[in-house]
């Protein structure tokens, strides 16, 4: 029973973060990635402030106790700047190409978590790391060429995305220790939500036609239910197998955008991806879940 309903959560949460950068394309032509990732926040934060209230773990001034201010700081800093930095990449490249390369940071957290954690790296880890650059030349071969000044500023954006994501996971495994993952991402997205208030500007919401609407809508629920799913997962789940099924993200990247392409011409560009593009998307993938797994 734990072994379908962990398989259903991780397939949930690779397919909820596969189609996450799809519906935000549309939002961010029209709407600046602060106000976005505010709405984001505001939504997911009331929801997950609900679910701790009824569970009864509201975090408690204790939780900030004995110098975990520091990393929840961490966390916050890195997951919001991930969020803006991922946006405007995002805006500059294309959806598969932003979740390709945002790839990078799984393996930027193991090599952490090797260093400061003393987590073990084995050989297959080794041969799934050697396998990313392979994969990502592979899968933009068509732009080797030469890259627009504009998609290489949104790749360079991209990576250092992943490094900030990566700072976040690292300061969030630290803190797991002592406080629950739900609550640890409340306060990260309600601390977020009232720091950026300043820096919002409500009037460009007002650009959004009703599909867009129906977009951000969609993009809000989905950074409350895909990290739901994934807390939930790691609860009934290992971590290794988690972490593995999430890994086919960029798979469901690909897939989706064909799909929305087809729904929402007007809105979704369909990506000219050969099948060498699609085999270095595989490969990259491949890699992912071969990091993933522990002996």
């Amino acid at each position: 029973m734990q072994f379908r309903l962990g398989l259903v959560l991780s397939v949930l949460t690779a397919a909820l973060w596969g189609s996450l950068p799809i519906a935000l394309r549309p939002v961010v032509e029209v709407v600046d990635p602060v106000t976005v990732t505010w709405c984001r926040y505001l939504l997911a934060s009331v929801g997950m402030g609900a679910l701790l209230a009824y569970q009864g773990h509201l975090p408690t001034r204790q939780n900030f106790a004995q110098g975990r201010w520091l990393f929840l700081l961490i966390a916050l800093v890195g997951f919001a700047a991930n969020n803006f930095g991922f946006l405007w990449g995002l805006r500059l490249t294309t959806p598969s190409t932003a979740q390709i390369v945002i790839q990078l940071a799984p393996l930027l957290v193991i090599f952490g978590a090797v260093r400061w954690f003393g987590e073990h790296f084995g050989a297959w880890q080794w041969v799934g790391v050697s396998l990313l650059p392979f994969g990502l030349l592979v899968f933009f071969h068509q732009k080797l060429s030469g890259f627009s000044d504009s998609f290489g500023l949104g790749l360079l954006v991209l990576v250092g995305s992943a490094f900030l994501w990566a700072s976040y996971a690292l300061a969030q495994k630290r803190l797991i220790r002592d406080m629950k993952s739900v609550a640890i991402m409340g306060i990260i997205y309600a601390t977020g939500s009232i720091l950026m208030l300043p820096a919002i500007d409500i009037s460009h919401l007002a650009a959004l036609d009703t599909t867009r609407w129906w977009f951000l809508f969609y993009c809000c629920l989905n950074s409350l239910v895909s990290y739901g799913c994934f807390s939930e997962a790691l609860a009934v789940w290992p971590a290794s197998r988690v972490s593995a099924v999430v890994a086919t993200t960029p798979l469901f990247t690909v897939v989706f955008t064909r799909l929305a392409a087809f729904l929402w011409p007007g809105y979704i560009v369909p990506e000219a991806l050969d099948s060498l593009s699609l085999t270095g998307a595989g490969v990259v993938v491949l890699g992912c879940i071969l990091m993933a797994l522990r002996k």
